[in-house]
């Protein structure tokens, strides 16, 4: 019965991402503004979640990288000119194109992806 319970207890620790001693699970990122379509709005979750698994969560090192990496593999899917700013606290007043804006919650931090000219 303990070697069950230990078991479920470390695949639950697998599972998981770790945001500066938070816990983010898989699922846990939250469309909070969009104007995108359904499928650019799926590809924005799913590339995001990808982002944040890799990277072992958002920490001082690596919150450049999952920028990075969300803007390269939104490029590749939606075109150029993609930009991501993921960070806890930002404030901002952007245009974008049409349909072209996200922001997500991954835990405490923010991801916004946008297609513009910066």
């Amino acid at each position: 019965m303990i070697q069950n319970y230990c078991f479920v207890l470390l695949f639950v620790c697998l599972t998981c991402t770790f945001i500066n001693g938070e816990t983010i699970s898989q699922s846990n990122v939250i469309v909070r503004v969009s104007n995108m379509t359904e499928s650019m709005k799926q590809d924005a979750v799913r590339i995001t979640k990808q982002a944040f698994i890799k990277f072992n969560g958002y920490s001082e090192k690596s919150r450049s990288t999952l920028a990075k990496y969300i803007r390269f593999e939104f490029d590749k899917l939606h075109t150029p000119s993609w930009q991501c700013i993921l960070g806890k606290d930002f404030a901002l007043s952007i245009t974008t194109e049409n349909q072209k804006r996200i922001i997500l919650d991954v835990g405490k931090v923010a991801v916004l992806i946008f297609k513009g000219k910066c």
